[in-house]
């Protein structure tokens, strides 16, 4: 059965709501600039776009990495963003 974490995003039309990422082959998240977050699989990466944070800009690569540690056997977990991060858009390329 497939896993997912869910991060809910501010965006407009399709890039709003909440936004499934599968944990299969995840290898790595990285806090890339104070507004993205790179969420790193084999061969491909998510790009999550959200509020500037403040140095160090690691909160979102946490609540990340929280939801994808928090249930073990669920299938879905939500990232709990920061107090005042909201996300806009995520990019898988």
């Amino acid at each position: 059965m497939a896993k997912f974490i869910a991060i809910k995003s501010s965006g407009a039309a399709e890039a709003g709501g909440d936004l499934l990422l599968g944990v299969e082959g995840i290898l790595n998240v990285y806090a890339f600039n104070p507004t993205t977050t790179v969420v790193k699989y084999d061969g491909t990466e998510a790009t999550i776009t959200h509020t500037a944070l403040a140095t160090p800009y690691t909160q979102v690569r946490d609540a990340v990495n929280a939801a994808l540690t928090a249930n073990p056997g669920g299938v879905k977990a939500r990232v709990q963003l920061p107090a005042g991060v909201t996300v806009s858009s995520v990019a898988v390329a």
